[in-house]
Order: C-alpha cells, then sequence, then structure tokens
C-alpha cells in the first residue's frame, strides 16, 4: 500500500478493490452455528462451545451430526420451527406473498403462524364442520397437516 510522506493511507484502485470484496465478505450472512467448535481430540472427539448457554461438551462426529439434525434456521439458529422456518423446514411466506398468494380468509393466520407454501396445500385438506376444523382429505395428513389443524382448533396458547 503507498503512503503519503504524512503517513496517512492512500486508497490505490487495487486496495480498494480488495477492501470492496473484504467489506462484502463482512456483511454477507453466515449459516448459524449452535456450537463453537474448538478442537478435536485425537481420538475424533470434538470439543465444542453451546453458543447460546456456554456450556462446552465433547461430542463424537455422530454426536456432532445429530444436534443438527433438523438443521437450525440460517437466521436464528432456531431449531423447530422460527418466524422464518416452520417446524418442518419449509420457509415462511413473507409480508408480501402473503398479500398476493394467501386467500383473504387465510390472511391473519398466515401472519400469526407463519405459513409456507406448502401449508396452503394442506390447508386445503381441512374443512370446518360444527366450529371445529378437520381433514376432509382421504389421503393420509402428514404431521404438520396435524399441527395446523391443531393450531386452528385449539390456537397457540
Amino acid at each position: 500500500m503507498a503512503t503519503q510522506p504524512s503517513g496517512d493511507s492512500v486508497i490505490t484502485s487495487d486496495t480498494a478493490e480488495t477492501k470492496e470484496a473484504a467489506d462484502s465478505a463482512a456483511t454477507e450472512h453466515a449459516p448459524y452455528q449452535r456450537f463453537e467448535h474448538l478442537s478435536t481430540s485425537e481420538s475424533g472427539l470434538h470439543y465444542v462451545r453451546d453458543r447460546r448457554s456456554g456450556t462446552i461438551r465433547l461430542l463424537t462426529e455422530q454426536e456432532l451430526q445429530d444436534f443438527n439434525d433438523p438443521p437450525p434456521c440460517a437466521e436464528c439458529g432456531e431449531q423447530f420451527g422460527c418466524e422464518h422456518v416452520n417446524c418442518a423446514g419449509e420457509p415462511a411466506l413473507s409480508e408480501s406473498e402473503i398479500e398476493l398468494e394467501v386467500p383473504p380468509e387465510w390472511r391473519p393466520f398466515a401472519r400469526a403462524e407463519g405459513l409456507s407454501r406448502q401449508d396452503l396445500e394442506r390447508l386445503k385438506k381441512l374443512g370446518e364442520h360444527e366450529g371445529e376444523y378437520r381433514v376432509i382429505s382421504t389421503d393420509s395428513p402428514d404431521m404438520r397437516t396435524l399441527e395446523l389443524l391443531l393450531l386452528l382448533n385449539y390456537g397457540n396458547g
């Protein structure tokens, strides 16, 4: 890097490109990792620190993989459903997608529960009967369909 007689740094086109690339890399969001990997022993055990609690653990390779199944949300690290991804691992619809794709009668529910595109298909398998939602499809419902059914009938609390 060239310097002026006063000792101040001069940004040349080469250093500007390098700085721009470094700034771009710094602003990219890396996927969330539940554990900070500290070291690996000669026997293959992994020393890790839980990022939330600070607890240090000694894990085998299989245990380390098990902790990431299902993989955590890349945005917040929640593993079993959050505002970004439902418990089935499907991305939630954004506010603009809800306005465009969700039928008006389902929009409040979509906003409250974070529905995915696949959830819209699941809702077609449900119907209201005597004030309660039920599965009306002849297909066997998956776990997420049953979860939606419970949320519709009993709420989130």
